[in-house]
């Protein structure tokens, strides 16, 4: 609503006008008439209502300010391998957008070239990473932090899901792995690496693990910060077998596996970047060179699947809050269902 004010001066008389809505703050301006107070304050009135109102007051707000804010307040509160990897597209968006532009001028238009651009140099799954940041960021402005400004990310198409990489390793390739790992300087790359093939743990999840998370007796371990809810992971009598030998030798470390360079920031934040170079050169010695560290978790689900264990069992293994990650992995039981339909091959035939 709008409420305009008179007031007299020794020369003539002003009309002060007053637009509150809710959502905004409110905005006053002065005129010398009454009827461009009333159409100022319809117009101010309107947009405010459409969500198109851009406080002048406000210009000056750059996307670095924001920004700043957002890493300060919001990623902040997330988990330590999200943190990184939200540090990291900041800086890619500020590089490519402009600390400097002020954040009304960020429009869908803006936002779209930034697509573009970035989809010519890296996969469409890093870009909607990219853009579910700036409008993440953007919500945060609007709805909590009462930035009257409107997301642009929502007026543009999104790229296309990329399909899942599903890569893994057959048995003897596995043998081949493992024994390239047996011959690293890295002394700890052998039971690490057997630690992903054996429990489906995301890389960075094994290799910060704490001695205080395993139960040898129990044969399990758990992991309480991870991209879900904190869960249980059973280990096999290798694994265990493994981790005992290391516990004999560094049982007083804090860290299975990253000993003192647990206390590193590099180390806190993707603990598995301790391991990428040694286990680069083992994937070469093993001829597997287009291996990603990852492809473990899939090799470790992929077997177990293929071994008889039931999809929502997999999930909490996994960590996966619904069955729908794990059904990308059904595909590998073709020959399985082959095996199934052939046990009724007969079935009413006489």
């Amino acid at each position: 609503m709008a409420r305009i004010i008179a007031r007299k001066g020794k020369k003539k008389t002003t009309f002060t006008v007053t637009v509150r809505v809710k959502g905004y703050e409110s905005v006053s301006r002065t005129f010398d008439t009454k009827g461009e107070a009333r159409t100022w304050a319809a117009e101010v009135e309107s947009e405010m209502k459409g969500r198109r109102f851009k406080d002048p007051r406000r210009a000056n707000l750059t996307f670095e300010d924001v920004l700043t804010r957002y890493l300060e307040t919001v990623t902040i509160k997330k988990a330590r391998t999200t943190q990184e990897r939200e540090r990291r597209i900041a800086k890619v968006l500020k590089l490519n957008i402009g600390g400097d532009t002020l954040l009304p001028d960020i429009t869908p238009s803006v936002v779209a070239n930034y697509r573009d651009k970035r989809l010519t140099t890296v996969s469409s799954y890093a870009v909607r990473l990219e853009l579910a940041l700036l409008s993440h960021l953007f919500k945060k402005a609007h709805k909590e932090w009462e930035l009257p400004i409107e997301n642009p990310v929502d007026a543009i198409e999104r790229p296309k899901v990329p399909k899942g990489r599903i890569i893994f390793l057959k048995e003897e390739e596995a043998v081949r792995l493992l024994k390239a790992c047996r011959t690293s300087k890295n002394k700890m790359l052998y039971p690490y690496v057997l630690v992903l093939l054996h429990s489906a743990m995301r890389p960075s999840e094994a290799a910060g693990l704490r001695w205080n998370q395993i139960d040898m007796a129990s044969r399990s371990l758990t992991l309480y910060i991870t991209k879900n809810e904190p869960r249980t992971v059973p280990l096999t009598k290798a694994v265990v077998a493994a981790l005992q030998e290391i516990k004999n030798e560094n049982g007083d470390n804090e860290f299975v596996f990253l000993k003192g360079e647990g206390k590193s920031e590099q180390a806190r934040n993707i603990p598995s970047s301790r391991f990428r170079p040694a286990f680069d050169k083992a994937r070469a010695r093993a001829g597997l060179e287009t291996l990603h560290m990852h492809d473990l978790r899939h090799t470790a689900a992929s077997h177990m699947l293929m071994a008889g264990t039931d999809l929502r069992t997999l999930a909490a293994i996994l960590g996966h809050s619904t069955l729908q990650m794990v059904l990308r992995y059904t595909h590998l039981l073709d020959e399985h269902k082959l095996n199934a339909v052939d046990r009724i091959s007969s079935f009413g035939i006489k």
